[in-house]
């Protein structure tokens, strides 16, 4: 059964505003106020390309943990502004998932992380991993400090630990694929990458680099 089309009005005139005006206070209350993350998952399966968008986006601002699945599914959907907004709205949600102190926590050593300071992130991502450790964004986060300090085994575990809490997260697929290239595992790279592919197919690097490492891969065997 769809949902009903007065709802799906609503949620598409008040993503419309949003766009406009840029307020995502209000947007954010406004949907609060009217739609469950159930609601938004129902029509960001079975509406139209509009419902889709609008509910991708609601579901960054309103959705819960169990809204990453629904987000991650919708990375594959047929029409590339419904993946658009999934993209943006999956990885908004990974971060607004954790409770505030744990989300600002989750900041700081996104930031370092970002400035290359690896060493100095560690410390706080090891204690968010032990005190959040059901959210896949805190591992990633750390397997990115340790793939920075070059110790490829503890990051490798690290993104492992991401994908098994949220198997969309295709970052930490990529990462993974470049610790799998660091200690010289070409097919296994290989085969994370086409994980990530599947789960993304918007991924052009990950597909050129797939056919990059398939011929060192036999040039390496021929040798």
């Amino acid at each position: 059964m769809n949902p009903p089309s007065s709802h799906r009005s609503r949620l598409i005139a008040a993503h419309e505003r949003f766009l406009t005006e840029q307020n995502e206070a209000w947007f954010e209350i406004s949907l609060r106020q009217t739609y469950l993350p159930g609601t938004l998952q129902a029509i960001l399966e079975r509406g139209d390309v509009a419902d889709r968008i609008a509910a991708a986006a609601a579901l960054g601002l309103v959705g819960n943990c169990q809204s990453l699945a629904d987000l991650g599914r919708a990375l594959s959907d047929p029409d590339r502004g419904v993946r658009s907004a999934a993209d943006a709205a999956f990885h908004e949600l990974l971060i607004r998932s954790l409770g505030l102190r744990e989300r600002s926590r989750l900041r700081q050593v996104i930031r370092l992380n970002e400035s290359g300071e690896y060493a100095a992130a560690l410390a706080p991502a090891l204690i968010l991993a032990d005190q959040s450790e059901q959210h896949a964004e805190v591992h990633h986060q750390l397997a990115i400090c340790w793939y920075g300090l070059d110790q490829h085994d503890a990051a490798t575990a690290a993104y492992l630990d991401c994908v098994a809490r949220c198997c969309y997260h295709y970052s930490a697929w990529l990462g993974l694929a470049r610790c799998r290239v660091a200690m010289g595992d070409l097919n296994g790279a290989i085969e994370v990458l086409n994980r990530a592919l599947e789960v993304s197919p918007d991924l052009e690097s990950a597909r050129t680099e797939v056919q990059t490492l398939r011929r060192k891969a036999r040039q390496d065997s021929a040798e």
